[in-house]
């Protein structure tokens, strides 16, 4: 007969004593009434805690294949804390008070006697940092022709429904940086006119499933720095004229594919700060006229074909800090009209020319701190119109001659912070009109006669941090470098040795301080400086 299970307190027992708690007093569990008087919450709480510490006691002894249902239970447990939760917010909504909305003649001056700033001339009543707690102030008077309405900077918790019920006319509503936690579904109802609304700042979890459903002139939403975990299916239906959409700094995971279908009118879309893993397929494909989109600091580890697809109109595209590990061929094949294109910070190994050829306008290429090896001929062939070029912080060891064909506009150009050791000689040939260049942080101990010289615009060109080797083959760049001495930015190169030079300028050096006199003779090197 098999031994019995340990006694483990089921999360389940607790749930029937936390519903029969929700709101109401408890029933005795004892005879001395230990858990009268507790809410839902504060019933849950103690589950939980008791919970756990039972659990810590038991887990050296409990089967594991008792684990399971353990912490099937505990996930039940954890869903029923939510719930309750949400419920107490939802009830304490409920009891807010409502400020009463003004029709009269005199609605602007009694407005004015409230602790809000009311002007007429603008029909604008700001409540701004007023330190509003948990409430609105329950003596301002609201004019029903209010066009924008400032709450921002104060302490609000929860909202009642009705909050801005009758205002009809209002077009700006500001409740950023507070501490919102849930917004009632029907709080936005009769806000027909409402363009812009700014909830930035504040701690809602979720949005309800239809909560801009009466406000589709919307123009601009800024739900920023909150901690929403998901975005319903729902919440952007209809909104055919909302042009902005913030949604950084949350704790998104995934969206829906056509979560954007209707908004066809969106020129900026702000999907930075969060944790999406995968972004669908066709997620953007009714975003015609989008021109600015930021997807930066997720957890992208790949970009679908096509998911650019039909965004003709896109200006910039922002996907650094993610984990990206390649560009897939053609995925910007509509991107014709691309001008700034961030990949800073990802994983990738590889770029070839197929990858950036449709970006004929493009002007600003970010691809720092990914995992290049090497740059070949013709890769940037399709971008004739770039003015910046960032490969800084890669493992590049190689670039060939005509790596920087077709970049005949390029003023900047970093390629610091890599593992480069030469140079062809020729290779800025193709870069007349470079204006910066930085080199610096590789492994160059020399270059070549004349690599620089081609850059006939430069302005400023960083060397340092490099083990240059003064032995006859620096007196190229010292003669240089005595006859740009303004050009040099940040800090003077110096020498990394042989012997007692190591640590001195470069430009201190010297023929006769470098170079052997027999062995100079024998390659006929005559002294330059």
């Amino acid at each position: 007969m098999p031994p019995p299970r340990p006694a483990f307190p089921r999360p389940a027992v607790c749930v029937l004593v936390v519903v029969a708690c929700v709101g109401l007093v408890c029933v005795s569990a004892n005879e001395d009434g230990g858990l009268c008087g507790l809410n839902g919450c504060q019933a849950i709480d103690l589950a939980k805690r008791y919970t756990d510490l039972t659990m810590a006691k038991m887990m050296h002894t409990i089967k594991p294949e008792a684990l399971e249902e353990v912490f099937e239970n505990m996930a039940k447990l954890e869903i029923l804390a939510r719930e309750v939760q949400d419920l107490q917010r939802d009830t304490k909504s409920l009891f807010q008070p409502v400020w009463p909305v003004n029709h009269g003649p005199q609605r602007w001056s009694m407005c004015a006697e409230g602790p809000c700033t009311c002007t007429l001339e603008t029909r604008f009543v700001s409540c701004w940092r007023l330190q509003l707690l948990d409430h609105v102030p329950r003596k301002q008077q609201i004019p029903s022709d209010t066009r924008s309405l400032d709450l921002g900077m104060n302490r609000l918790r929860y909202l009642h429904k009705d909050s801005f019920q009758k205002l009809t006319e209002l077009v700006e509503l500001d409740l950023n940086d507070n501490a919102l936690e849930l917004l009632p579904n029907s709080i936005f109802y009769d806000l027909e006119n409402l363009r812009h609304l700014k909830l930035h700042k504040n701690r809602l979890l979720y949005l309800p499933a239809e909560i801009f459903q009466d406000a589709r002139s919307l123009r601009t939403i800024d739900l920023s720095h909150n901690i929403l975990e998901g975005l319903p299916g729902e919440a952007f239906k209809k909104l055919f004229y909302l042009y902005l959409l913030n949604v950084e700094s949350n704790a998104i995971e995934s969206l829906q594919e056509d979560i954007f279908f209707d908004l066809e009118s969106l020129e900026d879309l702000n999907l930075s700060k969060n944790k999406i893993k995968v972004l669908p397929q066709l997620v953007f494909i009714k975003l015609n006229r989008l021109k600015f989109l930021k997807a930066s600091d997720n957890e992208l580890m790949r970009l679908p074909y096509g998911l650019f697809d039909g965004l003709y109109n896109l200006r910039e595209l922002d996907l650094h800090n993610n984990y990206i590990e390649s560009i897939p061929t053609g995925v910007f094949r509509d991107l014709g009209n691309l001008t700034f294109l961030e990949l800073t910070g990802n994983r990738i190994t590889q770029i070839h020319y197929k990858d950036f050829l449709p970006l004929v306008n493009l002007r600003s290429l970010f691809l720092g701190q990914n995992l290049i090896q090497e740059i070949n001929n013709k890769t940037f062939l399709g971008t004739p119109k770039l003015l910046k070029l960032y490969l800084f912080s890669n493992k590049i060891e190689s670039i060939e001659l005509a790596a920087f064909s077709g970049l005949n506009s390029l003023s900047w150009l970093l390629l610091n912070n890599n593992l480069l050791k030469k140079l062809p000689k020729a290779i800025f040939r193709r870069t007349p009109n470079l204006l910066r260049l930085q080199i610096d942080s590789n492994k160059f101990m020399s270059l070549p006669d004349g690599l620089l010289d081609e850059l006939k615009r430069v302005e400023q060109v960083k060397l340092s941090m490099n083990p240059w080797h003064c032995d006859c083959f620096i007196l190229y760049l010292t003669d240089w470098l005595h006859r740009n001495p303004n050009k040099i930015w940040d800090r003077q190169p110096k020498c990394r040795g042989p012997g007692d030079l190591g640590g001195k300028p470069v430009l201190q050096m010297t023929f006769n301080s470098v170079c052997d006199g027999q062995w100079a003779s024998m390659t006929k090197i005559q002294g330059r400086v």
